[in-house]
């Protein structure tokens, strides 16, 4: 019985570790709320993506292919995460783990970088 359980929690972190990896995502800094209830993007609405984000709406990058993926607070590098905040309404690189749960995927960011 203890080595089926530990091949068991083996495959599961096996499985776990496979559906991360490191990627850059680049696109532009969304609050999820808006975009979500109201599809609110671009810069006409940079300034009320800024309040949102200031007062907790969730974030997301809205990729040049349509995709949107969630940005996730790194608890190693909770820096990172504050400075895609500055970005709001703006075009960024985010590099993180990627990270797909429930069929949302997410970026858990260690390293912003804003486009020029």
């Amino acid at each position: 019985k203890v080595t089926g359980l530990m091949m068991g929690a083996f495959c599961m972190a096996t499985i776990s570790f496979a559906q991360q990896t490191e990627k850059k995502v680049t696109g532009e800094v969304l609050d999820m709320a808006c975009y979500m209830a109201k599809g609110a993007h671009g810069t006409d609405h940079k300034d009320c993506a800024a309040a949102c984000i200031k007062g907790g709406s969730p974030m997301g990058i809205l990729t040049s292919d349509g995709k949107v993926v969630l940005v996730v607070e790194n608890h190693d590098k909770k820096s990172a995460y504050e400075e895609v905040k500055k970005h709001a309404g703006e075009q960024v690189t985010v590099t993180g783990t990627m990270a797909e749960r429930g069929g949302m995927p997410g970026i858990i960011v260690s390293e912003v970088k804003a486009k020029s």
